[in-house]
């Protein structure tokens, strides 16, 4: 019950530090209203419902599943596919004219149901799962089985992220939440508004994953949930500390947090993956020069960096429309071969540039990071180096100081 208090007094800490003054809305915020995300229901009706189903698991312990935990999150990921599956081939047979799905429509309920029922003992079997494996790297502060703070996540619908960016520069300005269920065609005409509106670009964006508490995670493959729910217990992990707490006062502890999250995430997802199902982890040579590209096939992240490259040039020269044109004459180039990418402008940079090793930055930041990482010996001696800093002058002092001792 102490844990719990504990618990629950560092959702509130969150939810106070996530929160946003909403009586002064900007015009961005007034254009997207009608689908802004209902943070506080959603937390004030999960976060009870995770630790009440922890609290009657341990006192009526006839209310746990037969399975083994294992077992359990074997059948929930299969119970997850089959329902994929299911639903694209109602989709395929709504659009061949089929007249009598109701055998799919309630073979699907009743995979949903299962679903459903079994959400609860997965997540507490992976977030334990987490749990052993953050204290074997020693990673956070931990007392016998405790970690703080506490590994919980729930595998739920995400919202989406509406970011917007100067129109003249590739800059991130404010994010909002949105619904998960806004359309494609809402989409474009929100962004279309806050063009012409507020004159600046908008794109509204999927998520993996997100640092409520409990964290939000999409619920894909194993292994992606794992590597996702150790990126997003980083950033709770973060909140409490220098790093965490200067994400926003520039790009460049944006970037330094997302990115620091990705590789601790890959990393410590893998091991947890590699522990629960037996195969060896990933081999992964971080900093290792990418393989060229064959001239005769079509190469994403040298293509989108080509491609940033070249707008950020034409946005210096001041021509604004002529980048613009530019980003959707290589959007359409990216389609044909095969990448679907709904838009392509200054936001989508913005914000996929904020993670380093990601084809849409040029930052430096993310092979800095791994020079840090190799001269760390364990994840957890990374993450606490990192942790301290407040300022990415303090960060490339450290890496100086790290390149000096060799």
């Amino acid at each position: 019950m102490r844990n719990l208090a504990l618990v629950l007094a560092m959702a509130v800490a969150l939810a106070l530090g996530s929160s946003h003054d909403t009586l002064r809305l900007s015009p961005v915020q007034r254009l997207s209203f009608r689908y802004q995300y209902d943070f506080v229901t959603w937390e004030a009706t999960h976060f009870p419902a995770k630790w009440l189903h922890w609290l009657w698991a341990r006192g009526f312990p006839f209310s746990q599943t037969s399975e083994k935990p294992m077992d359990t999150v074997q059948t929930y990921f299969q119970l997850k596919q089959e329902a994929e599956s299911l639903r694209g081939e109602m989709e395929r047979a709504a659009a061949a004219g089929a007249t009598d799905p109701s055998n799919m429509e309630s073979r699907l309920r009743s995979l949903d149901r299962q679903v459903s029922d079994l959400r609860p003992w997965v997540e507490e079997a992976l977030e334990a799962a987490v749990s052993d494996t953050l204290r074997q790297e020693k990673v956070p502060l931990s007392a016998w089985k405790f970690v703080f703070p506490p590994v919980d996540f729930s595998l739920d619908s995400l919202p989406t992220i509406l970011v917007t960016s100067k129109r003249d520069r590739i800059q991130r300005l404010d994010d909002s939440l949105l619904v998960s269920d806004i359309t494609p065609r809402e989409r474009e005409a929100l962004e279309d508004s806050i063009a012409s509106q507020a004159n600046l670009s908008a794109l509204v964006e999927g998520l993996g994953g997100i640092s409520t508490y409990p964290a939000i995670v999409s619920s894909g493959g194993l292994r992606d949930v794992l590597v996702t729910a150790s990126h997003e217990w980083l950033h709770n992990y973060l909140f409490f500390k220098p790093l965490g707490q200067s994400y926003w006062n520039n790009s460049d502890m944006s970037t330094i947090n997302e990115t620091t999250a990705n590789i601790f995430g890959e990393e410590l997802g893998d091991m947890v993956y590699a522990r629960l199902t037996g195969e060896a982890p990933l081999v992964r040579s971080p900093g290792a020069p990418p393989e060229p590209c064959p001239q005769d096939r079509f190469c994403f992240q040298q293509e989108m960096r080509q491609t940033r490259a070249q707008a950020e040039q034409l946005l210096a020269q001041g021509k604004v429309d002529e980048a613009e044109a530019y980003m959707e004459e290589r959007r359409r180039v990216f389609v044909e071969n095969g990448y679907l990418i709904r838009k392509l402008n200054q936001a989508y940079f913005a914000f996929h540039g904020t993670y380093a090793d990601s084809p849409a930055s040029t930052s430096p930041i993310y092979d800095q990071l791994l020079e840090v990482r190799r001269a760390s010996p364990s994840l957890g001696a990374f993450i606490r180096r990192v942790a301290g800093i407040s300022s990415y002058s303090e960060f490339t002092d450290m890496l100086q100081r790290i390149q000096a001792s060799r």
